[in-house]
């Protein structure tokens, strides 16, 4: 990216400045989990953070840890039944960043199945949650980790969330609207006459043709110079890379990922030290 940050730093900040207070912040992706305690970290200390399971709650910024389950709880001020965490969704205090596999031209997405229903390419995880979320968030956000003519397309093989268009102006605002979508490339959102997807800015180094040509659909440009998304802070670089990351967690969602890696990170983990002597 570049000698003052990594691509993954840049994500973090970018996707830190969507949280709001007096909310549940989540990330589905690594980064955007590690946005979530940089936003309570800086922004909004009254961030309401949990753990994947969502059983402990209120939870202090801890250093990201392959045991984040075991870390997080041990500074939860609560444990959270099923139920309600239902009602906190329903109650519109929820706000999330989706790991989606695929996204259109409109905000659908898709984290089901590829191919077709009956007789799919790759069946993936399923809609989990994200049906749920439709009814309790004001919108959905997307962390998309590699931005390609096969993820961003011109319409999802199967709709997991709405995007703007008759699925969604069926059920009127109670849906959530599709929010941000920030990808390796760049920043996006939904210009609000036409529901379609549109750039909002593009990292440094990447140009409109680039992410153009990595989509499977026209992008809408903005009037003029198209922004360039912001470096980090000095601040914000060093609480990620010394207090909610300094393991490097982040290298796993970048083009070091790999099975080595995560295995090298296990064995550097603290966390996992102490669990293996206990």
């Amino acid at each position: 990216m570049s000698a003052d940050c990594t691509l993954e730093e840049l994500l973090i900040a970018r996707m830190a400045k969507e949280f709001r207070g007096e909310a549940m912040g989540v990330g589905a992706t690594i980064l955007s989990d590690l946005a979530a305690r940089l936003a309570k970290a800086l922004y909004v200390p009254e961030l309401f953070l949990t753990t994947q399971s969502r059983a402990a709650a209120d939870c202090d910024v801890h250093a990201k840890s392959l045991l984040d389950e075991w870390t997080l709880s041990s500074s939860a001020r609560m444990a959270l039944e099923w139920q309600e965490m239902f009602q906190l969704v329903a109650q519109g205090r929820l706000q999330i960043w989706i790991g989606a596999v695929q996204i259109d031209r409109s905000g659908a997405s898709n984290i089901s199945v590829v191919g077709s229903w009956d007789k799919p390419k790759v069946q993936l995880v399923g809609a989990r949650g994200v049906p749920d979320d439709l009814w309790g968030c004001e919108r959905l956000c997307y962390h998309m980790r590699a931005q390609t003519t096969r993820s961003f397309v011109e319409k999802v093989d199967f709709v997991c969330g709405f995007g703007f268009g008759p699925d969604r102006d069926r059920y009127g605002p109670r849906a959530a609207r599709p929010g941000v979508v920030v990808s390796d490339l760049g920043v996006y959102d939904f210009d609000p006459k036409t529901g379609w997807m549109r750039v909002q800015s593009l990292h440094p180094g990447v140009t409109f043709e680039q992410a153009q040509k990595r989509t499977g659909f026209e992008l809408l440009r903005p009037d003029g110079d198209v922004p360039v998304t912001p470096a980090p802070t000095p601040e914000e670089l060093s609480c990620i890379r010394q207090v909610i990351d300094p393991l490097g967690l982040r290298r796993l969602e970048s083009a070091e990922g790999s099975e080595a890696l995560t295995l090298e990170l296990w064995h550097r983990d603290p966390n996992t030290a102490l669990a293996r002597t206990q």
